[in-house]
């Protein structure tokens, strides 16, 4: 049992690498991407008018606010799950002093 579990959970470990790849690898070049969109839809809209792109760039900029939204949970988990791995500076002085 304990060998098809493992099995398993490493099935399970690959799709999740896979699906972390499409859903948030990129991040940083699809915000790019939304930047220029958004940036070029000022420009037209300045020169020519946005009547009917209007709603383009409200989705490019909901899609842009969620996409740094993630990004800013993805960085807060990474500095949490490196603080439990190595500890803060108060955490190693304690130690030091019990020790001692």
């Amino acid at each position: 049992m304990g060998f098809v579990l493992k099995e398993k959970l490493k099935a399970l470990k690959s799709f999740l690498r896979e699906w972390h790849k499409v859903e948030y690898g990129g991040l940083e070049v699809r915000i790019e991407e939304l930047v220029v969109e958004i940036k070029d839809l000022d420009v037209r809209g300045e020169l020519v008018g946005l009547s009917k792109e209007v709603e383009r760039r409200k989705e490019s900029f909901d899609a842009l606010w969620k996409l740094f939204k993630s990004k800013e949970a993805l960085m807060y988990q990474r500095s949490r799950s490196m603080w439990l791995k190595e500890g803060d500076a108060n955490t190693k002085f304690f130690h030091n002093s019990v020790k001692s």
